[in-house]
C-alpha cells in the first residue's frame, strides 16, 4: 500500500516537466477564463432576479429553481469533461512514459483530445459523470477539506437539515451507496482507453481485478486520503507554531488569537486552492500506477496522434505564451479581489469589516493619532473619526463640541483658534501614559492612514455643517484617498453636498432609530444603523435596496457574532482585537478557537 503511494510520486516525478507544464497552463488559463464568467454569470443571475444581495434564505429558493437546476447541470457537464480531458492527457504522459515513446506536449495534448472524442460520444455520456464521481469517491478527505467549511455547516443546519436529524443519515446512506457502487469500476476509464473495448466490457473486467484485489485497492484508497489529512494536518500544525512563536517573541499575545484567526483564513483559502489544483493530478495518479501494478493481460494499446508541428520549439513556446497569459490575469483579479471581494453580494461569501470607534478607544484616548495608530496595529479595517472646525476654519478631529470631556478645558472648539486646540492636552484623561497626545487636525488622520486603513469621517450636526462637508471633500482629495474615504452624517444635507463635490466618495447616513421604508432613500450609499435596531429582515431588505449597512457601536463578543451572522457589513466597535477575533471565529471550528484563546491566554 504505501509501496503505492510511493510509486505515485515516482510517477509524477519522472513526467516531471510534462506534468507541471501543463498543469500548470491547464488550470491557470480555466481559472484566467472561468473567474470573468462567473463573475458575469453572477451579475446576471442577480439582475434576472431583481436582488441586490444574495441572502441565505434567497440561495435556497433559487436553488428550487428548475432553471438553477438545468444551469448547474450543464456547468456539471462542462466541468467534468475538463476533468476527464486532465485524466485523459495524463493517461496518456503515463503510458507513453512506461513504453518510452518520445513524445512532445503538444503530441500528448493532441492524442488527449482524440482520445476524448472517444469517450464522450452520446452513447458513452453517462460514463464521463462516472468518471467524474470515481475522483470524488476517491478524494474524500480533499472534497470534504474544500466543501465542509464552518459557513457551509451552519447553512446546510439551518435551511436544509432543519431539524430534520434523519436526513442526515440519508444523505450518509446515498454517499456510502456511491461509494460502494463506484470503487469496483475504478479502473474503467483506464481499461476503454487503453485496451479499446466497450463501456460495458471494461466495468465487468475493472469489477473483477478490483474483486481480486479488494484489500490492495481499499488499502491504497486509505493511505492516500490518510497522506493527504496528515500534510493538511502538519502544514497547519507548522503555521500554527510559526504564528504563536511570532507572537509571542512580538510580545502581541493581547491580540494572538486575532492574529491566528487571522492568518488561518488566508491558510485555509490557499489550502484549498492547492488541492483544487492537485487533486486530479494526484488521485489519478494513484489510480493508473494500482492499474498497472494489477492488470496482467497483455492488451494494452497507446496509439500517438501528431500533431504535425515541425519542432518541440513551437509547442514550447504556445505553452508559455499561454501560461504567461494566464499568469498575468490571474494576478490582476487577485488585486481586484483583495481591494474588494467580488462575491460580497453573496451571503454565504460575505466578510463583515471592523471599525475601530475613534480609534482603538479602549487601549488610547480617543480620537488621537495615538489611537489610530493602535487601531492600525490591531488590524481593524477602518478608523471612525469625528470632524469639526475651529474657530479660523481648520478641520480638526474631536467628538465633542466641547473639549472639558476630553482635555479638561471648558471651551467650545468653534470658540478657540487651531493654535489654541493645539495646546490642548488629549491625552492625561486617558492615562498619564499618553500626556501630551494632541487634537490631530483632519490632515494628519489621512496621512497617517494613507494606505493602511480606510477612514470613516463622520461630520457633526451644527449649523457649519455644509462648511465642514466641504473642508472634508478639500481635504480627502488632497490626500487622493478618494476610494480610501466614507462620509456619515446624521444630517442628510452635508451628505448631499458631498456627492454633489464628489460623487466617488461613498456616503452613509446615521440612523438612531430604524423604521418606514428609508433604505430606499437614494441620495447614500449606506446606513450606519444602532445595532439595537437591526434584525435580520432589515439587514436583508438594506442589502436588496443595494445598500450597505454598518452598525453601531458594539463592544461584547455575542452581539458583534450575531450581527456578523445577520449578514451586517461593517461592525463599529472600540475593542477591534475582539470584534476580528469574534469575525473570524465564523468560520472557524470552536476547538480551533478555544485552543487559540488557552494559547493566547484570552
Amino acid at each position: 500500500m504505501l509501496c503505492g503511494i510511493g510509486e505515485t510520486f515516482r510517477r509524477l516525478k519522472d513526467s516531471g516537466r510534462k506534468i507541471i507544464l501543463f498543469e500548470l497552463v491547464y488550470k491557470l488559463g480555466a481559472t484566467a477564463i472561468v473567474y470573468p464568467l462567473l463573475i458575469l454569470m453572477l451579475e446576471g443571475l442577480l439582475a434576472a432576479s431583481g436582488v441586490n444581495y444574495l441572502t441565505n434564505e434567497y440561495i435556497v429558493k433559487i436553488l428550487a429553481n428548475p432553471f438553477t437546476w438545468c444551469v448547474a447541470f450543464v456547468a456539471l457537464i462542462v466541468f467534468v469533461a475538463y476533468c476527464v480531458y486532465e485524466m485523459s492527457y495524463l493517461l496518456v504522459c503515463f503510458e507513453s512514459q512506461r513504453q518510452a515513446c518520445s513524445v512532445s506536449m503538444m503530441d500528448i495534448a493532441w492524442t488527449a483530445l482524440k482520445n476524448m472524442r472517444g469517450i464522450v460520444d452520446v452513447h458513452r455520456l453517462p460514463l464521463v459523470l462516472y468518471y467524474f464521481i470515481s475522483l470524488v469517491a476517491v478524494n474524500i478527505v480533499v472534497i470534504c477539506n474544500l466543501v465542509l467549511s464552518e459557513t457551509t455547516r451552519n447553512v446546510l443546519r439551518m435551511y436544509i437539515f432543519n431539524g430534520i436529524s434523519v436526513l442526515r443519515w440519508v444523505i450518509v446512506a446515498l454517499l456510502a451507496a456511491m461509494f460502494i457502487y463506484v470503487i469496483p469500476r475504478i479502473f474503467v476509464f483506464c481499461i476503454s482507453l487503453l485496451t479499446g473495448v466497450n463501456v460495458k466490457q471494461a466495468c465487468n473486467r475493472s469489477r473483477s481485478l478490483v474483486r481480486k484485489n479488494l484489500f490492495k485497492v481499499l488499502g491504497s484508497l486509505l493511505v492516500y486520503n490518510l497522506s493527504v489529512l496528515i500534510v493538511i494536518f502538519v502544514f497547519y500544525l507548522f503555521i500554527s507554531i510559526i504564528l504563536v512563536a511570532g507572537v509571542k517573541l512580538l510580545d502581541m499575545a493581547y491580540m494572538g488569537s486575532a492574529i491566528y484567526l487571522s492568518v488561518l483564513k488566508y491558510v485555509r483559502v490557499g489550502t484549498k486552492l492547492v488541492l483544487v489544483y492537485t487533486a486530479v493530478p494526484m488521485s489519478f495518479t494513484l489510480i493508473y500506477n494500482l492499474f498497472i501494478r494489477l492488470y496482467h493481460e497483455d492488451d494494452i494499446e497507446l496509439i500517438i496522434f501528431h500533431t504535425g508541428l515541425s519542432t518541440r520549439i513551437h509547442g514550447s513556446k504556445i505553452y508559455a505564451g499561454v501560461l504567461a497569459l494566464s499568469i498575468v490575469l490571474n494576478c490582476v483579479y487577485m488585486m481586484v479581489s483583495f481591494n474588494k471581494n467580488p462575491f460580497e453580494k453573496i451571503a454565504i461569501f460575505h466578510e463583515t469589516k471592523i471599525t475601530a470607534h475613534r480609534g482603538s478607544s479602549i487601549t488610547a484616548p480617543e480620537n488621537t493619532l495615538a489611537a489610530f495608530q493602535e487601531a492600525i496595529n490591531n488590524m481593524a479595517d477602518f478608523i471612525e473619526i469625528d470632524v469639526t472646525l475651529t474657530k479660523d476654519g481648520i478641520p480638526v478631529v474631536i467628538h465633542d463640541s466641547n473639549a472639558l470631556r476630553t482635555t479638561g478645558v471648558n471651551r467650545e472648539i468653534s470658540d478657540m483658534t487651531f493654535y489654541e486646540v493645539k495646546q490642548l492636552d488629549a491625552g492625561i484623561y486617558h492615562s498619564a501614559e499618553y500626556a501630551g497626545e494632541r487634537i490631530p487636525t483632519l490632515y494628519e488622520v489621512l496621512e497617517l492612514a494613507k494606505g493602511k486603513i480606510e477612514v470613516n469621517i463622520e461630520i457633526k450636526p451644527g449649523n457649519n455643517s455644509m462648511e465642514v462637508a466641504e473642508k472634508v471633500v478639500e481635504a480627502v482629495r488632497a490626500k487622493s484617498m478618494v476610494s480610501e474615504c466614507v462620509v456619515t452624517s446624521f444630517e442628510i444635507e452635508p451628505l448631499r453636498r458631498v456627492k454633489q463635490l464628489e460623487p466617488q466618495i461613498q456616503v452613509g447616513y446615521i440612523l438612531v432609530v430604524a423604521y418606514g421604508d428609508f433604505y430606499n432613500m437614494e441620495d447614500v450609499d449606506f446606513f450606519s444603523v444602532n445595532a439595537a435596531f437591526l434584525t435580520k429582515r432589515l439587514v436583508d431588505a438594506i442589502h436588496n435596496s443595494g445598500k450597505q449597512i454598518h452598525a453601531w457601536t458594539v463592544n461584547n463578543q455575542s452581539s458583534i457574532k450575531n450581527l456578523s451572522n445577520k449578514g451586517v457589513d461593517n461592525i463599529i466597535t472600540d475593542d477591534p482585537v475582539l470584534a476580528r477575533e469574534t469575525v473570524y471565529s465564523r468560520n472557524t471550528s470552536e476547538t480551533i478557537v478555544n485552543m487559540a484563546k488557552y494559547v493566547f491566554n484570552r
